[in-house]
């Protein structure tokens, strides 16, 4: 059966809303709503986290730049030195201290004032060049070896081999005793000497390195 309702709009009864639109909106809303949450969660909450924690890092990052800086500034400084302390090392190893030399020949003369071994005393003193194959130069020295014995002469030449580190360690060989005897009529002691020169080897340059 057909039913026509004759009554006009404003006074026919109203109709619910459909289901399907009603779940519709409901469902809009609720999405809507929560992704308003979580972007304002990611916005206000997780966000201003990592922006302070990327604050925190960049302020390490400055730090650890100045730390590396100043670390390579200490490692340019640590090799410079290094570098000088090398070259320092390689002239030494090259040179002779001609006054630290010296000194020691003065002390092997004077002998701490003993004149029963030797009874020396020296005229001269002169470098040469060398006088054997791989030698360094030489040392001439001139003197007297005062008594009639040659054999004060030969002990002073001993002392003077046997003298190491004290004095001939930069020395490869020397002269062997020998010499001219002269009198003195000045009426000092001693009255007899025997005038000798007496030439020592130097070892090459760089010895020392090498060793």
């Amino acid at each position: 059966m057909i039913r026509v309702n004759l009554l006009p709009p404003e006074y026919r009864k109203s109709g619910g809303t459909p289901i399907a639109r009603f779940v519709a909106l409901t469902l809009g809303v609720f999405l809507t709503a929560t992704a308003m949450s979580v972007w304002g969660y990611v916005h206000f909450g997780m966000l201003a986290e990592v922006r302070d924690r990327r604050t925190q890092m960049e302020e390490e990052v400055v730090g650890l730049q100045a730390l590396a800086e100043r670390s390579q500034a200490l490692l340019a400084e640590f090799k410079e030195y290094q570098r000088r302390r090398q070259t320092i090392e390689e002239i030494d190893t090259n040179r002779i201290v001609w006054s630290q030399k010296l000194d020691q020949l003065a002390d092997l003369v004077h002998n701490k004032g003993e004149v029963d071994e030797h009874f020396v005393w020296l005229a001269s003193m002169k470098s040469s060049g060398s006088r054997k194959p791989g030698s360094g130069g030489a040392l001439m020295v001139a003197g007297w070896s005062g008594g009639d014995e040659l054999e004060s002469l030969a002990n002073f030449n001993d002392d003077v081999r046997d003298s190491g580190e004290d004095f001939f360690d930069d020395f490869m060989a020397i002269d062997p005793p020998r010499g001219e005897r002269v009198r003195f009529n000045d009426g000092r002691l001693p009255e007899l000497a025997w005038r000798f020169t007496m030439g020592m080897d130097l070892k090459p340059l760089g010895w020392r390195e090498k060793q």
